[in-house]
């Protein structure tokens, strides 16, 4: 049968797709086959187009309106992931200012001489901005640990 199976041994012949269709090749022809099928569109339009209506089977009632259903549940799910992707970006840039700005030292730093009122204590602030200083470095130095590694 495996000389059979192909015209040329370009794509196959009608007798291996009625054989294919049938289920009565063996293992090693079947193989040989599914992979031609995978790879050449003109074989798998000819298999496909060889089903009569009689062949195929009915799609069970509201099929369509579960895959339907799906869809329209998996384009919102895709909307709220890309809603919360972008406010994670955004709270990532803000705080990534913050951190490489030194802005809150800058303001922890300043005294207003026209006013006469004492700034208000801003050890906290230095305190969390210190730790955001400290945990980017260590990131910094994780990445470069990380790219130094992959070299070797």
């Amino acid at each position: 049968m495996s000389s059979t199976l192909f015209e040329e041994k370009v794509h196959l012949t009608k007798i291996s797709l009625k054989a294919f269709k049938e289920g009565s090749l063996s293992d090693n022809e079947l193989v040989l086959l599914s992979e031609h099928i995978c790879n050449c569109e003109g074989c798998a339009d000819m298999l496909a187009n060889s089903f009569n209506d009689s062949e195929l089977a009915n799609a069970p009632l509201g099929f369509e309106q579960e895959i339907m259903c799906k869809i329209k549940n998996k384009k919102e799910n895709n909307t709220q992931f890309m809603f919360y992707s972008l406010r994670v970006a955004m709270a990532a840039s803000i705080a990534l200012m913050f951190v490489f700005s030194n802005g809150l030292n800058f303001l922890a730093n300043t005294k207003t001489k026209t006013l006469n009122v004492n700034p208000m204590s801003l050890s906290t602030i230095n305190t969390v901005n210190q730790s955001l200083n400290n945990f980017s470095q260590k990131i910094i130095n994780l990445e470069v640990f990380n790219n130094e590694k992959g070299k070797k």
